[in-house]
């Protein structure tokens, strides 16, 4: 008889524990835009994160600034792709995000606001820049582009860093407006 019971409570733990091992074994495969091209199943909510997020960078070598933080919120990181020199433009700064799997879905910090329409996955880019060259008056940056959830745990975001100087040396870029993605798993149904 215990063996019965034994059974049955494992097949009752397996029944209820087999659909998240499932989605769980699906975002780790297909990454971040299972979640999102999963309408039926996640709601999405997106909302601008407070703050400004800063990074230092040496501009008398660009590849030295690979993999620096701009944001780490001990789940989802933002940090420095590559820096770019751009001839007469300067240098283009790229960030890559990374998001975070949760029990019930995702979660994204970008430069970039991501959706799912009828059409397929959209992305808009929103995040602002602004940096001081050699310590001097801060300036707006331009956005150079960005990325749809194109790796399997996040996107990418650019700007342009007017530092055409031959003498500037470092570049203090702070970034506002992040944006949070959120995909969570919806426990009602949707009528």
């Amino acid at each position: 008889m215990n063996t019965l019971y034994i059974s049955a409570a494992i097949i009752a733990v397996s029944a209820f524990m087999l659909p998240r091992v499932i989605e769980a074994v699906n975002l780790h495969i297909h990454g971040i835009s299972y979640i999102a091209e999963q309408t039926e199943e996640y709601f999405k909510i997106t909302e601008p994160i407070e703050g400004e997020y800063s990074v230092e960078l040496d501009l008398s070598d660009p590849e030295s600034n690979e993999g620096q933080i701009l944001f780490d919120d001990g789940d989802n990181t933002i940090s420095v792709l590559e820096v770019v020199p751009r001839d007469e433009a300067g240098y283009e700064v790229i960030f890559r995000s990374h998001a975070s799997e949760r029990a019930d879905g995702a979660a994204l910090i970008s430069g970039v606001e991501h959706d799912y329409t009828d059409e397929g996955f959209t992305h808009s880019f929103k995040a602002e820049a602004v940096a001081s060259i050699d310590g001097g008056e801060p300036f707006e940056l331009s956005p150079t582009g960005s990325t749809g959830l194109s790796y399997q745990d996040g996107d990418q975001f650019g700007f342009i860093l007017d530092a055409s100087s031959a003498d500037a040396v470092s570049a203090k870029v702070t970034v506002t407006n992040l944006q949070l993605n959120l995909w969570a798993e919806m426990w009602w149904p949707q009528s």
